[in-house]
């Protein structure tokens, strides 16, 4: 079925935690919905487990897939690396993002009460490639023997220093305040959110073969798929005049209102960024294959 580019029904907008037990209000899982096409309510719901939080969005997506509905999917979770991370953590397959994606839905356990294996998986992924890519862990002594794995940004012996830069080429742009995801713990724990999202993310893209693309993975622009998952940083737009219970909702409802405001032919201009197709070719290609792009950058 033919469309508009960047034309949505609904939309929704998802605040991620890595909390490793159940929690609630701040610095957990927040879903902002409402559709994009009217001006009708915006509603947020709170959930303490991140596999409550994926129910209720596979919930949302079959209510509006049912109803012949396309949906945008707009999540505060880095969805890659920068580039050369798939190769510097000999990771198989390609393009890049796809392995990194499959290597954590296999890898990542994630339970029901939130407990997950984030550490030690980024431990075994530093200790195999023999580079100190990732680095951040709780201290205490149950986590001392992730060696691979410094507390700090530190070198560690036997390992390769990390080759990479500490930022993608989208973060660069988004001005002050953006924290490297190699980092897995600590305030903002982008890396630790990236870790325990991209493995549900993934399944989430197998269960509906061919219906949810991810962006700008499978191109720039509207891929015109039934839903489209799309990473953002809330912080982009302002949330301050917003009178929620926390911060955390008055970003996911600030989010999806200015979705809303911005209307198919500005949602079709986040999705192919200027700043993004004023790169060279290569350059291009290296993000659509592995790094990504924040949507809102632009």
């Amino acid at each position: 079925m033919s469309h508009t580019a960047g034309a949505f029904d609904d939309a929704l907008v998802l605040d991620w935690s890595a909390a490793a037990s159940p929690t609630l209000g701040d610095d957990s899982c927040w879903v902002a919905a409402g559709a994009l096409d009217t001006r009708g309510a915006i509603t947020t719901t709170n959930l303490s487990t991140r596999h409550e939080t994926m129910a209720l969005v596979d919930e949302r997506l079959q209510r509006s897939l049912a109803r012949g509905r396309r949906v945008l999917v707009a999540i505060d979770v880095s969805f890659g690396l920068p580039v050369g991370a798939a190769s510097t953590l000999q990771l198989a397959g390609a393009p890049g993002w796809r392995a990194m994606w499959t290597t954590l839905a296999e890898r990542i356990v994630d339970d029901e009460r939130n407990a997950n294996n984030r550490f030690a998986v980024a431990d075994q992924l530093n200790r195999d490639a023999g580079v100190r890519c990732f680095w951040g862990r709780p201290v205490a002594p149950a986590y001392d023997r992730y060696g691979c794995l410094p507390v700090r940004d530190v070198a560690v012996a036997g390992l390769r220093p990390n080759p990479l830069p500490r930022l993608r080429r989208c973060e660069l742009l988004a001005g002050p305040g953006v924290i490297s995801n190699w980092m897995l713990v600590g305030r903002g724990s982008v890396g630790g959110q990236m870790l325990t999202c991209l493995p549900h993310l993934e399944r989430l893209r197998q269960g509906r073969p061919g219906r949810v693309g991810v962006w700008p993975f499978d191109g720039l622009g509207d891929s015109g798929h039934d839903v489209v998952l799309a990473e953002t940083w809330h912080g982009l737009f302002d949330w301050r005049a917003d009178r929620s219970t926390c911060r955390d909702e008055a970003q996911v409802r600030t989010t999806l209102r200015t979705l809303r405001s911005l209307g198919p032919t500005g949602v079709a201009a986040l999705l192919a960024p200027e700043s993004l197709l004023d790169l060279g070719a290569s350059a291009r290609v290296e993000i659509t294959d592995e790094e990504g792009w924040t949507l809102g950058i632009g």
